[in-house]
């Protein structure tokens, strides 16, 4: 009986270590084909495998809102900080695909759903997975801030006064809005603070945003927006009506 008990523990150390070992040694090869970046930092490779012309970023370093080298060029990802690193396929963290590494992980960009394998054009490091989708915090305290994409991305316009002309840059483009100031913003659909929206049967003047708010424009006035005006009360944002632009 004693003999059997042996075997029978000896059989089962046998399955356990066939068990565990493909697991380590599948752990022990990803590492030895982990591409080198420092402690505290990622790193973006030109080619697979994180081969080819490189770049490293500490984990204080500042955004790059617009690459200037290695753009449309990356291939291969490595975050070595504990925040989460965003990649962007547009410059000012812009485009329809985005692209998020969590902490301490590798990736090439081909074998990820999102293709962004020599796409990427810009980037920044969020606290978490969510705050890769905004891009809100590029507003300075105290400024009203005008974006051309949802959740504060894209191309962005700052004002701390009224504005009557977007102009080429923002005029019908304006998609978030984040409103650091300490006054209620009234958007409109004309130059000069005026103008309507006829919708059916309803018309549509103002669109208020308040004092630190930061939101995506619905419609009817998503990329319909021209002029604004800010106010201390919401009540005192102008009326008047005239053609859009």
């Amino acid at each position: 009986m004693k003999r059997f008990l042996v075997w029978a523990v000896a059989g089962i150390s046998l399955v356990t270590l066939f068990l565990i070992s493909p697991i380590t040694n599948l752990a022990s090869a990803e590492e030895a084909t982990r591409p080198f970046c420092a402690a505290d930092s990622f790193c973006i490779y030109a080619d697979a495998g994180g081969k080819g012309t490189s770049l490293t970023y500490g984990k204080d370093a500042k955004p790059v809102l617009t690459y200037s080298s290695l753009n449309d060029q990356v291939s291969t990802v490595v975050n070595n900080t504990e925040y989460w690193a965003c990649f962007y396929e547009d410059f000012y963290y812009g485009g329809t695909t985005i692209q998020a590494i969590q902490p301490g992980n590798w990736h090439d960009l081909a074998s990820l759903s999102t293709k962004l394998d020599e796409k990427v054009s810009s980037h920044k490091l969020a606290k978490s997975k969510a705050g890769c989708f905004t891009g809100y915090e590029r507003c300075p305290n105290g400024t009203l801030c005008l974006f051309t994409e949802v959740g504060g991305r894209g191309e962005m316009l700052s004002s701390k006064a009224d504005l009557g002309n977007y102009g080429t840059a923002m005029d019908n483009k304006v998609v978030s809005v984040a409103n650091y100031t300490d006054k209620h913003a009234c958007f409109y659909t004309a130059y000069n603070q005026a103008g309507t929206l006829i919708v059916g049967n309803h018309t549509y003047g103002k669109y208020v945003v308040l004092r630190s708010d930061s939101t995506v424009i619905p419609d009817p006035f998503n990329k319909y927006l021209s002029s604004h005006k800010l106010v201390t009360d919401a009540d005192l944002c102008p009326t008047s009506v005239a053609p859009n632009n």
